[in-house]
């Protein structure tokens, strides 16, 4: 029998989960999404908003499944296993910055304004990143963890303006990329625990508690595979600040 990891998870048990959910969901979402691109006149109003309700949380749950099985390869992955190349860090956050910001979106149905990609119905990423700042890291994982962060400052924040600030700095021996957000913050008896897999924050002003509480999970390990570490600062009502650091090598 398989054991369960250092964590008490069953990993082979959480992918076979995932495999068995994609494929009814590929067909509910193909189907949803062909009915959508024909004449929405043919509907009835309440036909029509049922698939728009359809889609959504259907697209969704895909990415509830694509997390998942993102966290197994993750918790499966060996340090020897990462495939490390050069990252430019500025572009590589900027688009970051922008498929999260689709993402965001297609989630709520908005449509993109103008052609700058970082600014999306009041959600602005600020980046402060040398040109040249580059790091060593499997650009697969590293991308995992940048998006967690950025898509978790959009998602914690119930103001209309979002402004989410993240920065990349060189101090010699390692190199530190902070994500800032201004929103609600995090209760101090939820900050021990929000690294732990399947640790939900259940915020009364946010109502957020969509997901499977796991990326922050899958970012720590991320950066354990990688010799690194993460941090954060909250204030409640004022934001937070995730700090990671990486080896400079």
């Amino acid at each position: 029998m398989e054991q369960p990891t250092e964590l008490g998870l069953n990993m082979p048990a959480l992918t076979m989960i995932a495999h068995k959910l994609r494929t009814p969901l590929s067909i509910i979402n193909g189907y949803c999404e062909a009915i959508l691109t024909q004449n929405k006149t043919a509907l009835s109003p309440f036909a029509a908003k049922a698939l728009d309700e359809i889609n959504l949380q259907g697209t969704q749950l895909s990415q509830l499944v694509d997390k998942l099985a993102a966290f197994n390869k993750v918790m499966a992955a060996k340090t020897e296993s990462l495939e490390k190349k050069l990252i430019t860090l500025k572009p590589f956050i900027k688009d970051c910055a922008a498929r999260m910001l689709a993402q965001e979106e297609t989630l709520r149905g908005d449509k993109p304004v103008g052609e700058e990609t970082t600014i999306r119905r009041g959600t602005f990423v600020e980046t402060d990143c040398p040109e040249q700042l580059v790091l060593t890291a499997d650009v697969e994982m590293m991308r995992l963890c940048v998006d967690e962060l950025l898509a978790n400052a959009m998602k914690f924040n119930n103001k209309t303006e979002k402004v989410i600030k993240v920065q990349g700095l060189n101090h010699g021996d390692c190199i530190s990329l902070s994500v800032r957000d201004y929103g609600v913050g995090i209760r101090p008896q939820d900050v021990s625990r929000i690294f732990e897999p399947f640790y939900q924050v259940d915020d009364d002003l946010t109502g957020q508690v969509a997901g499977w509480g796991l990326g922050l999970a899958m970012v720590q390990q991320i950066l354990k595979l990688h010799g690194g570490s993460i941090s954060v600062v909250s204030d409640r009502g004022l934001g937070s600040i995730f700090t990671i650091n990486l080896p400079n090598c």
